[in-house]
């Protein structure tokens, strides 16, 4: 049997403000042509069967627009004949039992089995059993859900067993984005008796078990990921361990380029810089970081705001960070949705006060009043109007 793992596609993420001319977010747009593009290869493989390691959609809340896309694609896949396994993950997951999953829309489409409800499911296709643990709502769930499907593995024989989960393994756990809702997965849930074991959240395609891997994401979505080959994962079951070949969809156009070493350089020194390095590049539809390293703060002020127009108008999107000595260089992370900020503050205020930099005393009333702002403005924002470009 051979399969297909992909995962962290991630539609509706969108970013950099940048429309086209129907005014649709033109980072959005380039996602969904992605996603498209890669059950295009997907249908030309024929693959037995396709495998999302979770993190379909952005937000939990997914627009219409990204529905639609995904379920055109989904139905692309159906009508080739190509059965789906589709988990949760923590980006498309509600945090809480009382919110409805948007994987409810698509539950009894023929030939796509999805878990999304906290806890294991099997699925068969074919002689196969996906055993999947979509995201838990708290990190000991995964061990409880493992157990069940240990017992229920217990209990049949023959064909092959391949494992579907959603999160970080302890070797990368350094790596983390520090989202809402990302969760760490112990290293005694690679077992080498599975036939494969297939993994997302994490960005990379990365081996991490004589069995296990990452597919990575189809998309770049931060400069950590600019050297990565994105697409997915094309595995062969019937060998022993699984023979992985890695599918390439998307050509580099997330650039981080290397520092400009502006030490003792003027402003128009840096400018001439600047704009050779971005000549030989070609900025056209690239999103771009460049430092400019222990340059002056005269020198960055003085820049030209005509030629960064310029660039700016030319990219997609482009950074160009100024590196001061004197300032340690910004922790990269991924931008937090409003909708996690209640939660985020939360943590905060709880650590602060275990460390006893807010006093006990009105720790309790802080917590109430901010969780409850935090969650009134996230509210507000997620209050959709109907837009008919979508």
């Amino acid at each position: 049997m051979k399969i297909v793992h992909m995962a962290d596609s991630h539609l509706g993420f969108s970013a950099y403000g940048r429309v086209d001319r129907w005014g649709r977010n033109l980072r959005e747009e380039m996602v969904y042509q992605g996603f498209s593009k890669t059950v295009d290869k997907i249908i030309d493989l024929a693959p037995d069967a396709v495998v999302h390691a979770g993190d379909v959609f952005h937000h939990v809340r997914p627009r219409i627009r990204p529905l639609y896309v995904f379920q055109q694609n989904l139905e692309r896949l159906v009508e080739a004949g190509i059965p789906v396994v589709i988990i949760s993950g923590n980006h498309d997951a509600p945090k809480s039992y009382a919110s409805l999953s948007p994987f409810t829309l698509f539950e009894g489409m023929e030939g796509v089995h999805i878990a999304h409800h906290y806890r294991y499911e099997p699925f068969e296709v074919g002689e196969t059993t996906f055993h999947t643990i979509p995201f838990c709502l708290g990190p000991e769930d995964y061990l409880e859900e493992f157990r069940k499907m240990q017992e229920g593995r217990a209990e049949t024989s023959g064909g092959k067993d391949v494992l579907v989960m959603h999160g970080l393994v302890e070797a990368l756990w350094d790596r983390r984005l520090r989202t809402v809702g990302e969760h760490q997965l112990k290293e005694s849930f690679l077992k080498s008796d599975f036939s494969y074991i297939a993994l997302g959240h994490y960005h990379g395609q990365a081996q991490v078990a004589k069995n296990g891997w990452y597919s990575g994401s189809v998309e770049y979505f931060r400069f950590n990921e600019a050297k990565d080959e994105k697409g997915f994962l094309y595995v062969d079951l019937d060998t022993d361990p699984g023979s992985v070949k890695q599918i390439k969809i998307q050509d580099e156009y997330m650039i981080d380029l290397e520092p400009i070493d502006c030490i003792g350089l003027s402003s128009r020194e840096v400018e001439g810089l600047i704009g050779s390095v971005c000549d030989d590049l070609g900025l056209k539809d690239k999103i771009v970081r460049l430092r400019l390293s222990e340059i002056s703060r005269e020198a960055y002020r003085s820049l030209s705001r005509r030629l960064l127009g310029e660039l700016r108008g030319e990219a997609l999107h482009i950074e160009i960070i100024p590196e001061f000595s004197d300032e340690p260089a910004p922790r990269e992370t991924e931008p937090m949705e409003s909708r996690d900020l209640p939660q985020e503050f939360r943590k905060f205020i709880e650590g602060e006060a275990a460390g006893e930099a807010i006093p006990a005393a009105i720790r309790d009333g802080v917590l109430a009043y901010g969780t409850g702002l935090l969650a009134r403005i996230s509210e507000k924002r997620a209050t959709e109007r109907f837009d008919a470009a979508q």
